[in-house]
């Protein structure tokens, strides 16, 4: 499939509102998406970024969770019908200021993040788009499922459509530095998070948390239930 037939594909499946992440869910994410979503919080605040670009915002997942962290948040996604959802979430919470596009905007920004997105499109079309729109030091922040954790596999055949979700594949910590390093990024941080699957242990902090460590293990990391990954755009 070309890269404009892999966007087409992804952008009818994003179109089907079963196929979209429902905006309860949005609006009160559950404990172990929290805990995520503070991973990336964690990394914005380190690196005193205030200004992003949510890359496949969906219908705010993430865009929401930086909403009310104060972030000035660009979303951005292929699929109209998800940020139509995504635009009337955020005015009943009352963020009538926030800004929706289907492609990146033409000026630079401080940092580019997302949730489940790297797997969707195709890294060597993108990165280099994603390298050019931020600005000198500019960073990307990214949560992706780990390939080389089997749950995953057994979890997006009964839920999804692997035409879709192929793209997990190349989500292995090896594939991901090699790729961030090709395309201009450097100081790459890879966090495993979650060695289990992540919503068994939804109901408990404690638990999420013994688990989410037990991913960023040596060995334990290879084959994480899920990725952080923070990388900076070099200056040459």
């Amino acid at each position: 499939m070309t890269a404009n037939g892999q966007e087409k594909a992804q952008r009818q499946y994003f179109d089907k509102v079963k196929n979209q992440y429902p905006s309860n869910l949005v609006i009160k994410p559950p404990g172990h998406v929290l805990a995520e979503f503070r991973k990336i919080h964690y990394y914005l605040q380190l690196h005193n970024l205030s200004s992003v670009v949510d890359f496949g915002a969906g219908t705010g997942r993430l865009t929401i969770f930086l909403l009310k962290h104060r972030y000035k948040v660009f979303a951005v996604d292929l699929s109209e019908k998800s940020l139509r959802v995504l635009k009337n979430v955020a005015n009943n919470l009352g963020y009538r200021q926030l800004k929706t596009a289907t492609s990146l905007p033409e000026n630079q920004c401080q940092a580019i993040v997302g949730a489940d997105i790297l797997h969707h499109v195709d890294m060597d079309v993108y990165l280099p788009l994603l390298n050019r729109s931020l600005i000198k030091n500019g960073r990307v922040i990214f949560s992706e499922p780990g390939a080389w954790n089997p749950s995953w596999y057994i979890y997006l055949s009964v839920t999804h459509s692997w035409r879709i979700e192929k793209g997990l594949l190349s989500c292995n910590i090896i594939n991901l530095k090699k790729k961030l390093e090709h395309y201009g990024f450097s100081d790459i941080k890879i966090e495993g998070l979650g060695f289990l699957p992540r919503v068994f242990f939804q109901f408990s902090d404690k638990l999420c948390a013994i688990n989410d460590v037990m991913g960023d293990w040596p060995i334990f990391k290879l084959f994480a239930y899920r990725y952080i990954i923070c990388a900076q755009k070099n200056d040459q």
